[in-house]
């Protein structure tokens, strides 16, 4: 799985407080992922995360 962060992030970090340990807002103020080591088990928080981004800016891929 692939995630990635468009230009449409304002940083509201919404996503870093669904996952922490796979998102954090930058010092420029806008998100950041990782998708190193995720699993199918994860999944379902990512694609939470997605759907709660306000500006959904946040895709996922497979």
């Amino acid at each position: 799985m692939k995630i990635t962060i468009g230009d449409a992030c304002t940083g509201f970090g919404v996503c870093e407080g669904i996952r922490p340990d796979v998102f954090e807002v930058n010092d420029e103020g806008f998100a950041e992922a990782t998708d190193e080591g995720l699993t199918e088990a994860d999944r379902e928080d990512i694609e939470y995360a997605v759907t709660q981004c306000p500006t959904q800016a946040i895709l996922l891929a497979d």
